[in-house]
């Protein structure tokens, strides 16, 4: 546990730094990053007012020596092609036990060796357009799911299943507002979910039949409403009530609702989401 380690990963090739084959010597910007504070003067009154705060992309900084026993010379080009400058990844840490990931681009590369006898020293400068880290793992929540009742196989007498509740706590302990990626199972008429926490919701003005998965995602860049029958995904956007929200979760407690019209009920709700933080 007394360790940190520094994992890189893109498509299917992984290079981590970590003993017995890299030491790192030294590395920053995994804690936090920059943040930008616009700021008025009040003219008639003691100090400043703030006009808007950003958080701004993050810089990571990594120097490491290679220690293993392959050739340098052979190494030295390994690492050359893995950190080159057109091809993005994500880079896991490990930081006492505690891991998350976050997505990089490489700002620069090169080796800080004096002559070719000296240890294979090396300096990378990532910037992460995200500044937020993220869990390793997506949490899944289902809001709505068939309770009690039989399961194959089932003896006499048995009960029917019942409904859950429409409804369900998700509780967001990371450090900042998480987006969702949301799947409704029809069937359902104007399906709705709804944050009950903050009144904000997503409402699609179309009728779902029981072979059809809604799926909704609210990421920043990445919003997708789409209808998924038979493993096809048709674009669903025009089908949005203008006054939706691509919510996130807030920090802490979210109480989440579903809703159909017509009485239709759907065969399930999910949501699924990565917790986000400032640093690790």
């Amino acid at each position: 546990m007394n360790r940190i380690e520094f994992r890189f990963s893109k498509g299917e090739e992984t290079l981590v730094l970590d003993e017995p084959d890299f030491g790192v010597t030294e590395y920053s910007g995994i804690e936090a990053t920059d943040y930008e504070l616009e700021k008025s003067v009040n003219s008639n009154f003691i100090g400043e007012r703030l006009k808007r705060k950003k958080v701004l992309s993050r810089p990571i900084a990594i120097s490491a020596d290679y220690l293993g026993n392959e050739d340098k010379s052979d190494k030295r080009q390994e690492l050359i092609r893995f950190f080159s400058p057109f091809s993005s990844g994500t880079l896991t840490v490990n930081h006492l036990g505690v891991e998350r990931e976050i997505e990089y681009e490489v700002e620069s590369f090169h080796f800080t060796s004096q002559n070719i006898y000296d240890v294979l020293e090396f300096e990378i400068e990532l910037s992460c357009m995200d500044p937020m880290f993220q869990d390793i793992v997506q949490t899944g929540e289902a809001i709505s799911t068939w309770v009690k009742g039989w399961a194959w196989k089932f003896t006499l007498p048995f009960k029917l299943k019942e409904r859950g509740e429409p409804k369900k706590n998700v509780f967001n302990s990371g450090h900042t507002e998480a987006p969702l990626e949301i799947y409704f199972h029809g069937p359902a008429v104007n399906p709705k979910i709804t944050n009950l926490s903050t009144g904000e919701f997503i409402r699609i003005k179309r009728e779902l039949t029981s072979d059809d998965i809604l799926y909704i995602n609210t990421a920043f860049g990445q919003k997708k409403v789409e209808i998924i029958r038979g493993g096809i995904s048709t674009d669903a956007f025009d089908y949005i009530d203008l006054q939706s929200v691509f919510f996130s979760l807030q920090v802490g407690d979210n109480m989440l609702e579903y809703t159909s019209e017509n009485g239709l009920d759907p065969q399930s709700v999910e949501v699924r989401y990565k917790n986000r933080y400032i640093g690790v």
